[in-house]
């Protein structure tokens, strides 16, 4: 298969797992209000509560950007993105429904220009466990081995908690589980390409 056929087919694999996903939080969210747990995190009483909203969108798309340049020139490097993280998406939809924790009291709500009115219907907040926005940085770092995105994951996690977004466990979470995502679908790539 060739590589532009396997973008194309990664790149539409992606869109139909961000409509599921869509879909299944307008469902999750009403679920939360009465069978949602509440945690009580002990990392919110040594890490201040701020508003990072502004801060969290810069490194979002910024460590997006920063990973097409560094990895342009890297075969499947995009394919590789795309198919993670729909297969985030997917297991994301899992863990949320085995682990329904409530929305955090103290929460700041987020606010992404792009999500909120792109993708997210109305004020989605009960998407905790575990944190996508974490483990979009670490599936960076797992697919380019490069240590800046290392860094900017525990950043990413300490603004998320700061802001009351997620929960200590949803930011420790994402790590190993972006890592499984990210070692999957370079197992699959692998099998198809050395199969053609």
């Amino acid at each position: 298969m060739s590589k532009v056929k396997l973008y194309v087919i990664s790149l539409f694999i992606l869109l139909a797992c961000a409509l599921a996903f869509v879909q299944f939080l307008f469902f999750h969210e009403i679920r939360i209000e009465s069978d949602g747990w509440l945690f009580k995190d002990p990392f919110f009483k040594l890490l201040p509560r701020v508003n990072c909203s502004f801060p969290i969108f810069l490194l979002t798309y910024g460590s997006l950007i920063l990973y097409i340049i560094l990895e342009r020139k890297k075969p499947f490097f995009l394919t590789k993105l795309n198919l993670s993280y729909a297969l985030l998406l997917l297991v994301r939809m899992i863990t949320l429904s085995v682990i329904p924790l409530k929305i955090p009291e103290s929460l700041i709500y987020l606010e992404d220009p792009f999500l909120n009115n792109l993708v997210y219907p109305g004020d989605i907040a009960g998407d905790l466990f575990f944190s996508g926005h974490t483990a979009l940085i670490f599936i960076f770092f797992s697919i380019s081995k490069r240590s800046i995105f290392a860094f900017l994951t525990l950043l990413m996690g300490a603004m998320l908690m700061m802001q009351r977004v997620h929960y200590s466990i949803d930011v420790i979470a994402a790590i190993p589980f972006a890592f499984a995502i990210v070692k999957s679908i370079e197992w699959i790539l692998c099998r198809i390409t050395v199969e053609d």
